[in-house]
């Protein structure tokens, strides 16, 4: 009878591991706010991620969990502190540096703000939207994040475009994405209209604002010194944004 298991017993159930606990407490809290649950029950949940994080010191997963459902409670300063214990167990989890971005830009810390956006965006180099939160940061605060080197803060608006660019290389078809990288160029020192008169025109294959598009394509053309052809015009091609003649770059 050996390899039979013990008469009337059972295998033991399996150990779940930290995720699965984890997912367990995150179920149970979209459950209390489907339902609007009272106190009692929330400083429950939180006990729970409280005993989550001693058994799992090492799991900054756990510690963004955490620090998520305290942030949607309110308990704002609770959940920076959980997302900096998170950071130190993981500096280069780009979840929780996007969060800390967050709060640091909440807080009216944007050079922090910016330096957080910007390791999330070395950690995590795929994220459309980190890149896109990094450049918005750059180009709305250019002129507080410029240093003692770039006393006009060129260097920061370049680097916005970059952002901006990569975003919607990432995410080609988010017209959103699209409208920003096309737009930075007017605020540019030195604009490459060509590459502008590109991202117009990428802007209006995917935005349903043909209008608005067609708008800045032509003004793009007239700072080229040169005039969109139309469908009107003998050999011209109908499509937005093709050159019907051409003179030099004014």
């Amino acid at each position: 009878m050996l390899g039979w298991p013990h008469a009337g017993g059972a295998p033991p159930p399996p150990v779940p591991t930290a995720q699965e606990e984890l997912r367990a407490a995150k179920l149970m809290e979209a459950a209390l706010f489907a339902r609007a649950a009272g106190k009692e029950d929330w400083e429950k949940l939180d006990r729970t991620f409280t005993v989550l994080e001693a058994k799992y010191p090492e799991d900054a997963a756990i510690r963004n969990g955490h620090a998520e459902f305290l942030w949607s409670i309110d308990e704002r300063q609770r959940a920076v502190d959980t997302w900096l214990a998170a950071e130190n167990i993981d500096p280069g989890n780009a979840t929780v540096l996007d969060h800390l971005a967050g709060c640091f830009f909440d807080a009216g810390n944007v050079k922090k703000a910016a330096d957080y956006y910007r390791r999330a965006t070395v950690s995590a180099p795929d994220d459309a939207a980190g890149h896109f939160s990094y450049a918005n940061v750059l180009f709305l605060f250019r002129h507080e994040l410029q240093d003692a080197a770039h006393p006009d803060g060129n260097a920061v608006l370049d680097e916005a475009l970059r952002q901006f660019a990569e975003a919607c290389r990432l995410q080609p078809l988010d017209a959103n994405y699209a409208r920003a990288f096309a737009e930075t160029y007017y605020t540019m020192p030195a604009p490459d209209w060509r590459a502008a008169l590109a991202a117009w025109q990428h802007f209006y294959d995917v935005s349903p604002q043909k209008d608005f598009a067609l708008l800045n394509l032509a003004r793009v053309h007239m700072k080229l010194g040169q005039k969109a052809g139309g469908p009107d015009e003998p050999g011209a091609d109908p499509r937005p944004g093709v050159l019907a003649a051409e003179s030099p770059v004014k």
